[in-house]
Formats: structure tokens, C-alpha cells, sequence
């Protein structure tokens, strides 16, 4: 599996959104049941321009992810994301699953997970639907770079069970998953 992708957020909410610094400059990594072929890193030549792109690839069963939460004083923000998202089953006869997303998680004041927007490339058998407190922007094409824009309160009208005026708080999760690919 392959991930890469690079953050323009539209507000200056995030610390390095762009990535033009060390990934432990504004963002947490998580690694969970690490492969030595696990890569969570940046590099300059992942894009045809000259700065930096963060990178998550993520084998075997579990999940790769960089995230970062950020307090917010109103929905009525701009968020903008150009990515490049693949995600490969090795077996198609197998039921192994593969995704890769930004997900854009709404947290209340005590950090509850109200709901969750995932912009996302899956493979075939990966379970992940919308329903009224995650809604899923497919990305039809996978290895292309791709720019997702929105502004949040249009987004929040694609989930019913999540009330705007209980958001506090957004957590930008950059992920990788597998169960087993």
C-alpha cells in the first residue's frame, strides 16, 4: 500500500500543514504493529513541484497515521487537501481490506468523537460506509494527485447525527490501514 499527500489548509489552524517541516513540528505519528517496511516520512520528490509531501505506507494488519488536533471557535472554516491515495488488496479472493484517507474527525470539548468526514481510497472489501455520523469522499482514482476543497459547515449538512454547535475541536488524522493486505 501507498499514501502520500499534502495538507493546503485555507485557515492557519494547523502547525505545518504543508509539511516544509520536520513531521514532529505540529503532528503526532502513530505506527501500530510496526513492519521494517512501514514508512511514515517526507520527501521533496513525491510530487512534481519542489516541496515537501508526507508519505505513510502502511503493510500487514493495522494502521499508519500522522494527526494533529486543533481547537475551533466556529464550522464556518475552509478546509483544502491535495493528495495522492492508493490502496491495494495482494489477495482479491481473500476478505483483506486496505484504505487510505484523510479524515477529518469533530470532537467535542472532552475530546469525544462526534462524528468524522473521510476523504478516502479503499480497496475492494474494506467495510467502511457513510452513515449519519461519517460520510465518505471517495477518491475514484488512485495514484493521482488529486485536490479535495469544502468548507465545513456545507460538510456537516452530509451528517445528520452531528450537532455543528457541539464541535470544539478537529482532528486531521493522515492515514494508512490495513486488515492484513
Amino acid at each position: 500500500m501507498f499514501f502520500c499527500q499534502k495538507t493546503i489548509p485555507s485557515n492557519d489552524s494547523l502547525v505545518n500543514g504543508n509539511f516544509e517541516q520536520e513531521l514532529n513540528i505540529g503532528w503526532n505519528q502513530f505506527i501500530d504493529y510496526q513492519n521494517t517496511l512501514d514508512v511514515i516520512d517526507r520527501a521533496t520528490n513525491l510530487d512534481s513541484d519542489t516541496d515537501y509531501e508526507a508519505r505513510i505506507k502502511k503493510y500487514d494488519a493495522s494502521c499508519a497515521k500522522l494527526y494533529q488536533t486543533v481547537n475551533i471557535t466556529s464550522t464556518n472554516m475552509q478546509f483544502s487537501v491535495k493528495v495522492n491515495l492508493s490502496a491495494n488488496e495482494i489477495n482479491h479472493y481473500a476478505t483483506y481490506w486496505s484504505a487510505a484517507a484523510i479524515c477529518l474527525r469533530y470532537l467535542s470539548s472532552n475530546n469525544n468523537l462526534l462524528g468524522e468526514t473521510r476523504i478516502v481510497y479503499k480497496s475492494a472489501h474494506c467495510p467502511w460506509v457513510s452513515s449519519n455520523t461519517v460520510h465518505l469522499i471517495e477518491a475514484t482514482v488512485p495514484d493521482t494527485w488529486q485536490t479535495y476543497s469544502f468548507n465545513l459547515n456545507t460538510e456537516l449538512t452530509n451528517l445528520s447525527g452531528v450537532n455543528p454547535a457541539n464541535i470544539k475541536m478537529i482532528q486531521v488524522v493522515v492515514m494508512d490501514t490495513t486488515n492484513g493486505c
